[in-house]
């Protein structure tokens, strides 16, 4: 299997599993195991995983690129006494726009599975 596959195959299970781990640890703390119950379980990490995709989409974007190029500099401050070796913003941010051209981006599990959750839960909410 090619490795691009495997990373795609690797996401679907990992957010399925978590999804479903989230769903169970709520049915199960909460000990309701009515229909409102059964919603809560499947609504609230429907939720979180529309969430979770949101910020991937905004982080993708390049919105956070200018803070994480603050904490780096930083740190590179508290390191060394000069900052001349470092790049500076406008370097760091296309830098950073070169790398996520180069990455997959691939947003259809979170998309799926929080569809799927958010839908199973508002169902089972007006039963």
């Amino acid at each position: 299997m090619e490795k691009k596959k495997r990373n795609r195959l690797i996401s679907w299970l990992v957010l399925s599993g978590v999804t479903l781990s989230a769903a169970t640890l709520i049915l199960v703390l909460r000990n309701d195991y009515t229909t409102r119950g059964f919603s809560d379980a499947t609504f609230i990490p429907g939720v979180v995983v529309l969430f979770l995709f949101l910020l991937r989409l905004v982080r993708d974007a390049g919105v956070f690129d200018l803070v994480s190029y603050s904490f780096a500099r930083i740190f590179q401050g508290t390191k060394e006494k000069s900052l001349e070796g470092m790049k500076t913003a406008s370097e760091y941010v296309e830098g950073k726009k070169e790398e996520r051209l180069k990455k997959d981006r691939y947003y259809l599990p979170y998309i799926i599975i929080a569809a799927l959750f958010l839908v199973v839960g508002a169902i089972l909410a007006y039963l």
